[in-house]
């Protein structure tokens, strides 16, 4: 029930919406007065490329939900029958925020105003809000199973959604650094950077909280005995701590502090890696 499939949904989905999220407030926040025609078009590049990665992320993330369902049609009763469930509130999240993502992305695609309108600027926030409930879900699909005291714990919410922010603007830094006109955003990059420090401590102290709950859950202790084995420790402390936070923190500080170096392709991709990491050890060590 909890394979491969699953690991990868809570990844891409997690990243999608943290990319999504992350998009839509450096958006809302960006334009300034002070910003040249130069910076709007390559912001403006910038979006319609990030808006297109996320979109693409969340429908595959949606495929392999729906593929490691024995009945995918089952799906379809959850949004034409609604109960009052967490699997129900992330049914009608996603369809959300990929609808609002299409829109987002035909917008930026073909956007015929040079500033934004109104119209745009709601999309946006209700883009924030669809991402923020999508980034809950991925840690509300395994807290709300409480058959798996490893997972009965409200910090595994927090964490993943801390896990899939900060995974989301390492995509978003990503797509930055690699389209054609990444040195006039270099800059306008650092206070995301300082964003993505942020949530990276917030994510280290969501992990310390969830570890502490969940082993002080006396019924969780094969977990805790899966978890400290050679193989799976080692993915914890080098995977999920080492990329995923530490080298991450340690690289964005240094990238932040110096005017014209970028390190953003080897921290990010690191947080990404710690990302799937992260979830591979809470799933594997929930259903042992």
């Amino acid at each position: 029930m909890y394979g491969t499939l699953v690991i990868a949904y809570l990844f891409l989905g997690g990243t999608a919406a943290g990319g999504f999220f992350a998009m839509a407030a450096w958006s809302l926040f960006f334009r300034r007065p002070s910003r040249t025609y130069r910076h709007v078009r390559a912001f403006e590049s910038l979006q319609a490329r990030a808006y297109t990665v996320c979109l693409i992320l969340l429908a595959l993330s949606i495929l392999m939900l729906l593929w490691d369902l024995e009945y995918p049609e089952k799906a379809l009763l959850i949004l034409l029958r609604p109960h009052a469930t967490a699997l129900t509130f992330g049914a009608y999240s996603l369809v959300a925020l990929i609808l609002i993502g299409m829109l987002l992305v035909f917008g930026s695609l073909f956007r015929s105003h040079p500033e934004p309108r109104p119209r745009q600027r709601v999309i946006e926030a209700l883009c924030c809000a669809c991402a923020l409930a999508v980034m809950a879900y991925t840690g509300m699909f395994l807290a709300g199973n409480p058959a798996v005291a490893f997972w009965n714990t409200g910090w595994l919410v927090a964490l993943f959604v801390c896990s899939s922010l900060s995974c989301g603007v390492s995509l978003l830094l990503l797509v930055d650094y690699f389209i054609k006109d990444q040195t006039l955003l270099l800059r306008a990059a650092k206070p995301l950077q300082t964003c993505h420090l942020a949530c990276l401590a917030a994510e280290a102290a969501f992990l310390a909280l969830f570890a502490r709950a969940a082993f002080s859950n006396p019924e969780a202790g094969g977990a805790w005995e899966l978890l400290t084995s050679p193989d799976m420790l080692s993915t914890a402390v080098v995977g999920v701590i080492g990329f995923g936070i530490v080298f991450p923190a340690i690289l964005e500080t240094y990238s932040i502090t110096r005017k014209e170096c970028r390190t953003i392709p080897v921290s990010d991709a690191l947080c990404l890696c710690g990302g799937i990491c992260l979830r591979y050890c809470v799933i594997a060590c929930g259903i042992q």
